[in-house]
């Protein structure tokens, strides 16, 4: 059976006025790899600029967390304490194995001291600076990469911010005890399972237990206990949160990066796509690519070109666009300039989105190449 409705206010498409932190807040965070981060911004924010993103961070309204999943996410000050309770058990072995394999010429642990006496100054470094400051071995360099990403997952260390072009920016860290002095990520993990279970439920229900444990990276017992404790579940095993109603989407186009909130939130992928398009919105790890949304109907693929100053965004529709489509486009296209601070922008009319399940490793990134 599939879900009675999408919640349509919480992807926050309808664009109403906000900040930075009030849309992570409204999804439960963003994807934080630029550009994702910015495009996810840019198709929420009226009038976005990436250095709203590097305010916030400023501010301390948003962190950058290894979390749900153990991948890397946007999450406003206000849900870390949550989030990172509930989740850091399982979070804390996403490199474990991999670094008793990769590391040579000392342990994790080893690795770990040293950078925390390094940090212990309550600067803020980038991953290059610490190795700059460390001098590793060559060998041990990816390692090293590996053992940041690790204590990022501990909440050992935590991303204050990008620096860089808005595209490929690379990560900033402060230990943990430095930025956030006041959150302490290891409370009561059943307690903050049951709200991370009550806000992910607020935010993007009707949901299944399934979808909870894709998302959060709980195993399944913990997310159906969790959900139990704090909604009913009907017949057909969703739990519909309370007070929800069916809203229409969004009307008009917007432009949605892969990884994009609302193509990675239920473990249901038919959820919002057609069976029919599953295979060229999603490649065969489950990875979302950028999808041009219709009146909240996914209607075509896209993509970004290489040139940070002369942004060129290739454009493919499933079926095919009218002339009005195209011009909200080209007007999505714009704020995207705007956001990115790039000199101009040009749309490229293609066709044959590719089919991502029986594509090359990583096509779901640039579908329609360039």
């Amino acid at each position: 059976m599939k879900a009675p409705f999408v919640p349509w206010a919480s992807t926050r498409l309808a664009r109403p006025k906000g900040t930075v932190a009030e849309v992570a807040r409204r999804s439960i965070g963003l994807y934080s790899t630029p550009p994702v981060s910015h495009l996810e911004l840019a198709a929420r924010l009226p009038g976005y600029r990436a250095r709203m993103l590097d305010k916030a961070y400023a501010a301390r309204e948003v962190v950058g967390l290894r979390t749900l999943r153990g991948s890397a996410f946007l999450i406003p000050v206000d849900l870390v304490e949550t989030v990172t309770a509930a989740t850091i058990e399982h979070n804390e072995r996403a490199f474990a194995s991999y670094l008793e394999r990769i590391l040579t010429t000392a342990d994790y642990s080893t690795w770990a001291a040293r950078i925390d006496d390094l940090m212990s100054d309550g600067g803020v470094r980038t991953a290059v600076e610490i190795k700059e400051a460390l001098e590793p071995p060559e060998e041990e360099l990816k390692g090293l990469t590996y053992v940041i990403n690790q204590m990022a997952t501990e909440c050992r260390l935590v991303s204050t911010g990008e620096s860089e072009s808005w595209r490929s920016g690379t990560h900033a860290y402060a230990r943990w005890e430095d930025w956030l002095p006041d959150i302490d990520p290891r409370g009561d993990a059943d307690a903050a399972r049951i709200e991370l279970a009550r806000i992910y439920l607020e935010t993007w229900g009707p949901a299944t237990a399934a979808d909870f444990a894709w998302w959060s990276g709980l195993n399944g017992s913990q997310a159906g206990a969790a959900l139990d404790a704090c909604a009913e579940r009907d017949k057909h095993g969703w739990y519909l949160p309370e007070g929800a109603r069916e809203i229409k989407p969004p009307r008009g186009v917007r432009l949605l990066p892969w990884w994009d909130t609302l193509f990675v939130t239920w473990k249901d992928r038919s959820r919002f796509v057609p069976e029919s398009l599953l295979p060229f919105v999603y490649d065969r790890d489950g990875n979302a690519t950028s999808v041009v949304l219709v009146n909240g109907e996914p209607a075509g693929v896209w993509n970004l070109g290489s040139d940070d100053r002369r942004l060129e965004i290739a454009v493919a529709p499933f079926e095919k666009f009218t002339p009005s489509q195209w011009r909200l486009i080209e007007a999505e296209a714009e704020a995207i300039r705007v956001a990115a601070g790039a000199k101009s922008v040009q749309v490229v009319r293609a066709a044959n989105p590719p089919n991502l399940a029986d594509g090359r490793r990583n096509l779901f990134l640039r579908p329609l190449g360039g």
